[in-house]
């Protein structure tokens, strides 16, 4: 089974066997993949990196946006398969991570909300992303210290 280490932000692939670490691994390539396409998309929205680039909504891009669904979908399938075989614990710590990551949403979000009149900002995707990615940091923390008992 997987182990959870840097206080519960990381799994630690050499732990995995071999089944496993070919799921993990296939899916967090793929994952990374479409973000690089993800990054592609981003130059054409507006966002946190400022006004979306003048740039031909052509087939090039659609090509791009259809990549990052295909790796992601496929991503996900091999994140499914590794969930699968996986042990209680792993699944806690899954959902230990999603449930903080609404609480982040929630609470960093509406206070990112909260402040983006007067800082001169909108709130969009990409902020309540990060809002999110903060809870799921903190949650990753918590569980290391509630389950895990300094990385055991």
């Amino acid at each position: 089974m997987a182990k959870i280490t840097h206080k519960g932000s990381w799994i630690q692939i050499k732990s995995l066997d071999k089944e496993d670490k070919k799921n993990y691994l296939i899916s967090i390539s793929c994952f990374f993949i479409g973000a690089l396409f993800w990054g592609v998309h981003l130059t054409t929205v507006d966002g946190i990196f400022g006004q979306a680039q003048e740039i031909d909504n052509g087939p090039f891009m659609t090509l791009i946006r259809s990549l990052i669904i295909i790796f992601w979908v496929i991503a996900a399938t091999y994140q499914n398969k590794f969930i699968k075989t996986q042990d209680e614990l792993m699944h806690r710590y899954y959902l230990y991570l999603g449930a903080w990551g609404g609480l982040g949403f929630l609470s960093f979000g509406m206070l990112f909300s909260i402040l983006s009149p007067y800082l001169g900002f909108e709130i969009g995707f990409y902020e309540c992303f990060i809002a999110w990615a903060i809870g799921s940091g903190i949650g990753g923390f918590i569980f290391d210290r509630k389950y895990l008992k300094d990385g055991e």
